[in-house]
């Protein structure tokens, strides 16, 4: 726990730098500072951010526990969410609104972009801001996001290939 706050507000950046003459590329990870001549942003990560990403998500990761629970063999908490109309209704604003607003709400608060140009070079940067919990959110919605649009190509994929009980 210590080392986590210790590297708070500490940057993971990649730098690219691309000159003409003579013809060279050097990409570089950081840890730590932003790499010199960048700036930080002028938008400092804060806490509600976070929380309100985690009550976006909230009501698909209950529906997707209470689908795991099912799968395992306890029923009641599925069948309790199933036959809730408001229940199926947050979880699908939750799905399709609550993600992606989750990712860019917290994204915004802990990245750092950047391109600058001047006559024989280009440099560029993509820098995360270490902050966990915002870090956490983002993750979070990505894995649950990519699970759902994996499980509907395999799903196509499947219907394309003649299964019919997955069209």
């Amino acid at each position: 726990m210590s080392w986590i706050k210790q590297h708070i507000g500490e940057w993971i950046s990649i730098s690219a730098h691309l000159e003409r003459r003579p013809p060279r590329f050097t990409l570089t990870i950081t840890l730590g500072e932003l790499p010199d001549g960048w700036a930080r942003t002028q938008r400092p990560e804060r806490t509600w951010a976070a929380i309100i990403g985690l009550l976006l998500l909230a009501p698909f990761i209950a529906l997707l526990a209470a689908g795991l629970l099912r799968a395992l063999g306890l029923t009641a908490p599925y069948e309790l969410l199933a036959s809730s109309p408001t229940a199926i209704i947050a979880a699908a604003i939750s799905l399709f609104i609550g993600i992606p607003v989750a990712i860019a709400m917290n994204l915004w608060r802990i990245t750092r972009v950047g391109l600058r140009r001047d006559a024989r070079s280009l440099e560029g940067l993509l820098a995360l801001e270490f902050a966990p919990l915002h870090l956490v959110v983002v993750l979070a919605a990505l894995l649950i996001g990519g699970a759902f649009v994996a499980h509907l190509a395999i799903d196509s994929y499947a219907c394309l290939t003649g299964v019919r009980s997955a069209c």
